[in-house]
């Protein structure tokens, strides 16, 4: 398995940040769920541009189901992080808590999907 270093410190780091706004303690600028939720999400979408995975999958397979789990992991993620940050009442997602722990999943979910590229791109 490639990227098994990169894998581990997205989950150290995506684990920190949960564990941050969860605690109620603030830890740098994160004092709540709200700001976990929104800073987790512009650390995954900053991974998500930054990785080369990303790329090859979708130049090299669109339509592969693996990629396609990817496209729906990133937009729940997209639109979980836009409530926090719009305050949008969206029943699920409106709750700051819930919210933290669906884009902390998300981000999970894409980094194993994101070890699978090896299989995919040739």
């Amino acid at each position: 398995m490639k990227g098994i270093g990169i894998l581990a410190a997205e989950w150290f780091i995506t684990g920190l940040i949960v564990y941050a706004g969860l605690s109620g303690k603030q830890i740098l600028f994160i004092n709540g769920p709200r700001s976990a939720v929104i800073t987790l999400g512009a650390i995954g979408f900053a991974m998500c541009m930054i990785m080369p995975t990303i790329g090859k999958f979708i130049s090299n397979a669109p339509a592969h189901p693996l990629t396609i789990m990817g496209y729906i992991f990133g937009t729940i993620a997209l639109l979980t992080t836009a409530a926090q940050i719009f305050k949008w009442k969206i029943p699920i997602l409106y709750d700051p808590k819930i919210a933290l722990l669906v884009v902390a999943g998300c981000i999970v979910v894409k980094s194993i999907i994101g070890r699978f590229a090896p299989l995919i791109v040739k």
